[in-house]
């Protein structure tokens, strides 16, 4: 019964984790700006990534638990700091896109 429950949380994460990657990859190639770009990639791409290494954790094994965890930890402590790089360097090299489109998705009026 817990081996079943297991298989059932353990797809869901997987598939969750899976649809928010692929959410953020069409927010990377569709946004216009550097910012926007990244936007979608920090909103989506870190808990996608964090739902898929725990969705490891249904298989009830002790070394791909303790690696599964690590790698979460270290995805939820490096993944701000590298977004903030990344706006960072954007923002002192003077993005030329994100001030033609005046800072604003194109969408946006």
């Amino acid at each position: 019964m817990i081996s079943i429950l297991l298989d059932v949380v353990g797809g869901a994460l997987l598939l969750l984790g899976l649809v928010l990657l692929t959410i953020s990859l069409i927010g990377v190639l569709r946004l216009p700006d550097t910012y926007g770009q990244l936007h979608a990639q920090g909103l989506a791409a870190g808990p996608g990534v964090i739902a898929v290494l725990a969705s490891s954790i249904a298989t009830e094994d002790a070394t791909i638990i303790t690696f599964a965890v690590l790698a979460i930890a270290f995805v939820a402590l490096t993944s701000p700091v590298s977004g903030h790089a990344i706006a960072r360097a954007a923002h002192r090299r003077g993005d030329r896109e994100a001030r033609k489109a005046g800072g604003r998705s194109e969408g946006q009026a």
